[in-house]
């Protein structure tokens, strides 16, 4: 072996260990800091150094078939190197270059059969050139400092010595020194990574503080730093407005001068003390402003390592002193719920306890259940729901006197508590109450409740349980009631889903005419041609989850306005599923938009895993939908309705069933 070759192989075996010393710090830097573009340096670093390898063992064993591995290790090299480059930046590399590379796989895995190294070698090379002059690229054009100027050129320098390494080989100078220039262009390319990482990192570390400056300076709270000795470091402008002193007469000041009483000074430097030695402390301070004026604060203090890694202390202060004048709100708050604004639990139990030993009879109870209330919530959402408990809340409050104590005892339940109040007296408002939820039945929000009541007439007698008495004839009148309630809201619903879209209500009587004598010309069962009409009439009842202008807009609806359409099917099924009348519609409403193909929703089920009625209401929904102008289509003739049901019969619609509806309208006609 003579000198230039030895040269040669010491120049690989060390532009190897560069690779593997690259491969090992990127990955650990990836360890730490989890940045996806240090894994894919780590990756195209394993990589080349792969490519060396085979190169080393090619030149000791002399084998053709490490070429290919050559080659192939090159190609992914070349992506990888795009991926971390396009990563570092955030920039969205071109599908293109992945298309590029299973092709030139396949290239060089079928020309290895060849053994002819130029059809093995000359596409590889090309992709790992252009990914150096597309790296230099992007380096250039994202360039804000010398280090990215410097990777561009490099990576130029990378990409003319790759591309044109076959006709250098034929060079004598380059035969003596070219390995060592690639060597050391790949060496600086990598030194170049960790410099633009430790860039990244140094930009980071400066939003970083710029944004806990920031913070600090624009804080509510006040806040100051101060040194080991108790010396203030450094104030902010909340500080300076609590305390009525300036930054000038506060900073480089030792606290204890205008910011802590002389009685509060040893626990300052005992708190001080354990602080530094890694306690936390949160405490209520009483203190004084400039102008003498008391003042409490609720401080907390931490301990905090500065930019230079000096110990600190971070004093933070809320003014506490207007907690007084408010301790009235929070007592009112405390015994008030945030949402009706009635008395909460807290403060009924409370009034019922000093009430239980009160000699002022008769003491009524009414217990109160809202109906439906997850029915209602399921269809119309939370907020419409918080409106019903506000407006049965408001109710409540009507139909009592002031002396009265109206509360929310928990979700969907309320409690009056009557003092000095008659059975006679208590039915009365018992059926005020009632009249005014009478009055809601034909609005939007329509209020049903299950009431309860019980009085307690003796001394002797225990509240609590007159109020259990309560709840039990609540909880009896609820069961008898909850089967009509539910009614009532789907009724109701119904109602407001006509009142949207009038279009609709003319759509579901035309559907249940269909239903009914589709059903008699398939010969179901009566039970099942009920069903059918049914869901006739309730299988578009979730579309009340759909805002008005979606359900009413007459120009084509874009993407996020068919998927809120495509909620309602399982809307619908929630209702349906809430009541026991209707439950056994719930699947065939959650299935009707499910294709005979698989391709429909909510759940992609095909063929005859589509319940039959899901499949029957799909052929007349459609047909009724293509016969009469609706705001997703056009209006077409019958002809071309039929035409476009067998059109889709069996794909959108199951094949037997739309054959039999064809025969059933062509024979009604």
């Amino acid at each position: 072996m003579n000198f230039l070759s030895l040269l040669e192989l010491g120049f690989t075996y060390i532009y190897s260990a560069g690779f593997i010393i690259f491969a090992l710090g990127i990955f650990l830097l990836y360890q730490r800091n989890q940045n996806r573009y240090l894994l894919y340096f780590t990756v195209f670093a394993i990589l080349s150094f792969l490519a060396n390898a085979v190169d080393i063992l090619y030149y000791y064993f002399d084998f053709e078939i490490l070429y290919t591995f050559y080659a192939v290790f090159i190609i992914f090299e070349a992506y990888y190197l795009l991926k971390a480059v396009h990563r570092y930046f955030q920039l969205e590399l071109n599908s293109v270059y992945l298309k590029i590379l299973k092709l030139l796989v396949l290239v060089v895995v079928f020309s290895s059969f060849t053994f002819n190294r130029f059809i093995i070698f000359a596409p590889a090379l090309i992709y790992l050139a252009a990914a150096f002059f597309k790296s230099a690229d992007v380096f250039f054009n994202q360039a804000f400092n010398n280090y990215f100027n410097f990777l561009g050129f490099n990576s130029l320098a990378l990409g003319l010595t790759v591309l044109f390494l076959p006709y250098l080989r034929f060079n004598s100078y380059f035969e003596k020194y070219g390995i060592f220039f690639k060597g050391l262009f790949s060496l600086l390319f990598m030194l170049g990574i960790f410099a633009i990482y430790y860039e990244d990192l140094h930009y980071r570390l400066k939003i970083r503080e710029e944004q806990y400056q920031k913070l600090f300076n624009q804080s509510p709270a006040g806040m100051l730093l101060l040194n080991k000795d108790g010396k203030i470091i450094t104030v902010n402008d909340a500080i300076c407005q609590y305390t009525g002193y300036s930054r000038e007469e506060l900073e480089g000041e030792m606290m204890f001068k205008n910011l802590v009483p002389i009685e509060y000074k040893i626990r300052a430097q005992e708190n001080i003390r354990d602080i530094l030695n890694g306690e936390d402390k949160e405490y209520i301070m009483k203190t004084y402003n400039k102008n003498g004026s008391l003042r409490y604060f609720l401080m907390k203090e931490t301990k905090f390592v500065q930019a230079d890694f000096s110990t600190a202390i971070l004093s933070m202060r809320i003014d506490y002193t207007d907690y007084k004048t408010k301790e009235e709100e929070i007592k009112y708050l405390s015994y008030h719920d945030n949402l009706t604004d009635l008395y909460n639990r807290t403060f009924l139990e409370e009034e019922m306890t000093r009430l239980n030993s009160s000699r002022k009879l008769p003491v009524s109870i009414i217990m109160i259940d809202v109906n439906g209330l997850k029915l209602f919530n399921d269809t119309f959402g939370h907020q419409k729901g918080d409106q019903l408990l506000i407006k049965t809340a408001r109710i409540l409050k009507e139909s009592t006197r002031s002396s009265d104590l109206v509360g929310r005892w928990a979700g969907d339940e309320f409690v009056i508590i009557l003092p000095d109040t008659s059975e006679a007296d208590m039915k009365k408002i018992v059926q005020r109450i009632k009249e005014k939820c009478n009055k809601t039945n034909k609005e939007e929000i329509m209020i049903s409740l299950a009431v309860g009541s019980a009085v307690k007439n003796k001394e002797s007698e225990d509240l609590f349980e007159i109020f259990n008495q309560a709840d039990k004839k609540m909880y009896q009148e609820k069961i008898s009631q909850s089967k009509e309630a539910k009614k009532k809201l789907i009724s109701n619903i119904l109602s407001s889903l006509e009142a949207k879209s009038y279009e609709d209500s003319l759509h579901l009587q035309r559907m249940k005419k269909i239903a009914a004598g589709f059903a008699d010309y398939l010969e179901l069962e009566n039970t099942e041609k009920s069903k059918l009409i049914e869901l006739a009439e309730l299988h578009d009842i979730g579309k009340i989850s759909i805002p008005e202008q979606i359900l009413t807009k007459k120009d084509k609806l874009n993407s996020k306005e068919w998927e809120k359409i495509k909620e309602h099917s399982e809307v619908g099924y929630k209702i349906a599923a809430a009541s026991k009348e209707f439950a056994s519609l719930a699947k065939a409403i959650l299935y009707h938009h499910e294709r005979w193909d698989g391709n429909g929703y909510p759940e992609g089920l095909a063929k005859e895993e589509i319940p039959y009625l899901s499949r029957i209401i799909l052929i007349i929904d459609a047909y009724d939908a293509m016969l009469n102008k609706n705001y997703y289509s056009r209006k077409m003739n019958k002809k071309e309705v039929m035409t476009e049901l067998e059109r889709k019969a069996g794909s959108q619609f199951d094949p037997t069933l739309t054959a039999r509806f064809i025969e059933f309208i062509t024979a009604k006609n």
